[in-house]
């Protein structure tokens, strides 16, 4: 039988799709890039938030379509939409055949067919969250916490890196709640042929000065931090349950740089909260100027039925959530702009990815794939995808950044 996968949604989910994907491989089965071609359709869907459910109920119509004018015979989902189907009451599109239950762990020894380029892979170290962000369905829809052992993990990074992977990506919903997680990284680190380890979904509050003396010490590990810290306002921080505050913030962000140099930070940050007023919304926009994020996102609130956060007063306007992100995101423009003008003049590694008409394309240690800039290369010699070399910036856009090999 001939399968076709898409993967919809984060990292996370994708590391599923692989493993599903290993999984019909190891039965005999093929794999294919064309729809039009697969006799069975997989769609991974994510169902974190409402934009994510109607994209993924539009890619299943699409997918749908190929039983007519293809060779599907079959139609599957998979991952958390069919689970929040279920808790909303709602059916499943009649086009559907069936459901795929949800992946849960995963071991090393599970079967496990790429979908990411040879040199990068994203590693699950665990499942579900206990966090309980009264925004957030993930509880809901992924259950409670549950982590990898760390033999386990380690021994899949070990696997990786002797098929040729460069550079391992930690995730999880929340990283930092793996209580081995410095022990990981200390010893990942130690395992030859990766090069770059990089640590994705840190929540602020688990964050130990440990697992700082670890990504600060180990040369492997990329000085780059991806931290949400969803907003800076007392008020709004306790209505989202997230169990710190802005002078809190500001302190882990001063010893982070301070123990860290060169670090990198990422975050994400959440406007339109039920009750945030024009003055939370003004802090906010201090933090940005001030904690001066290297790499920033910005989401408006998605009212989501079924958690704590639907239920508040003062629901806010879509339009002033949209304004709101806009006005975040041009002061963040400003702050990432100097970011990567203080770069022009330095030499710095990059890892070639492909090319874009004459340019090579790739990306620093400071840039995740598929979230944040590229590096775009000039070169008189044709450089292959993997490969990692020395370049000198010297041209900076606000998100993306320029040079040559000389």
């Amino acid at each position: 039988m001939k399968y076709h996968f898409v993967s919809l949604g984060c990292p996370k989910n994708l590391a599923d799709t692989e493993v599903m994907m290993g999984s019909v491989a190891g039965g005999g089965n093929e794999i294919t890039t064309d729809p039009a071609k697969a006799e069975v359709i997989v769609v991974n869907t994510c169902a974190f938030l409402k934009p994510a459910r109607e994209e993924a109920q539009k890619v299943l119509r699409e997918m749908a379509a190929w039983k007519k004018k293809g060779d599907c015979r079959k139609l599957y989902i998979a991952g958390c939409l069919p689970q929040w189907l279920r808790k909303v009451g709602k059916a499943i599109l009649p086009a559907i055949d069936g459901e795929i239950e949800s992946i849960g762990l995963f071991s090393c020894a599970t079967p496990r067919l790429k979908a990411t380029p040879k040199w990068y892979a994203y590693v699950k170290i665990a499942e579900g969250c206990d966090n309980r962000c009264s925004y957030c369905l993930i509880p809901t829809l992924r259950g409670k916490l549950r982590v990898r052992p760390e033999k386990d993990i380690l021994e899949e990074v070990a696997a990786l890196a002797k098929r040729g992977t460069k550079e391992i990506i930690f995730v999880a919903q929340d990283t930092t709640a793996h209580p081995a997680f410095p022990s990981i990284l200390k010893k990942a680190a130690r395992i030859k042929g990766v090069r770059w380890l990089r640590v994705m979904y840190t929540h602020p509050s688990h964050i130990t000065d440990e697992l700082i003396d670890v990504v600060a010490g180990e040369k492997k590990i990329v000085k780059y931090l991806d931290m949400p810290v969803q907003h800076t306002s007392a008020a709004v921080l306790k209505k989202m349950n997230r169990r710190y505050d802005r002078s809190d913030l500001e302190f882990l962000v001063a010893k982070l740089r301070r123990k860290i140099p060169g670090l990198v930070l990422r975050t994400s940050l959440i406007v339109g909260f039920p009750g945030e007023t024009k003055a939370d919304f003004n802090e906010l926009l201090d933090l940005i100027r001030a904690a001066r994020f290297d790499k920033l996102g910005v989401f408006g609130y998605c009212r989501e039925a079924g958690t704590p956060a639907a239920k508040l007063p003062g629901q806010v306007p879509a339009w002033i959530k949209e304004e709101r992100r806009e006005t975040a995101m041009r002061a963040q423009r400003l702050v990432s702009l100097e970011h990567n003008r203080s770069l022009v003049g330095q030499k710095i590694e990059v890892l070639v990815e492909g090319k874009k008409g004459k340019l090579h394309v790739g990306r620093t240690y400071r840039d995740a794939p598929e979230i944040d800039g590229v590096f775009y290369l000039s070169s008189k010699k044709n450089i292959p995808p993997g490969t990692m070399v020395k370049a000198l910036v010297t041209k900076a856009a606000a998100y993306d950044l320029f040079g040559k090999i000389n």
